[in-house]
């Protein structure tokens, strides 16, 4: 009998997110997070935006978004499976 592994709940992601927001004495400061998250099956790139918005300064209140990404974090390896 062969005992198959259970899949993973949880997939590190990558999460990317730069944003530009005013600042109070004026002109603009930009901000870039990034970092790794364990999104689980029933996750949306919109929740992780969310949720990256969530630490940014301010919690990106009135922020401009220049660049989000939310990718697996493994790499696929030429040869390599499992």
């Amino acid at each position: 009998m062969s005992h198959q592994p259970e899949a993973p709940t949880t997939v590190p992601f990558l999460i990317i997110l730069t944003i530009s927001q005013p600042m109070h004495s004026g002109g603009f400061e930009q901000w870039t997070l990034m970092r790794t998250l364990d999104v689980g099956g029933r996750s949306t790139r919109e929740g992780l935006l969310s949720w990256a918005l969530d630490q940014m300064p301010g919690k990106g209140h009135g922020a401009n978004v220049l660049f989000f990404s939310a990718e697996p974090n493994a790499l696929p390896l030429p040869g390599v499976t499992g």
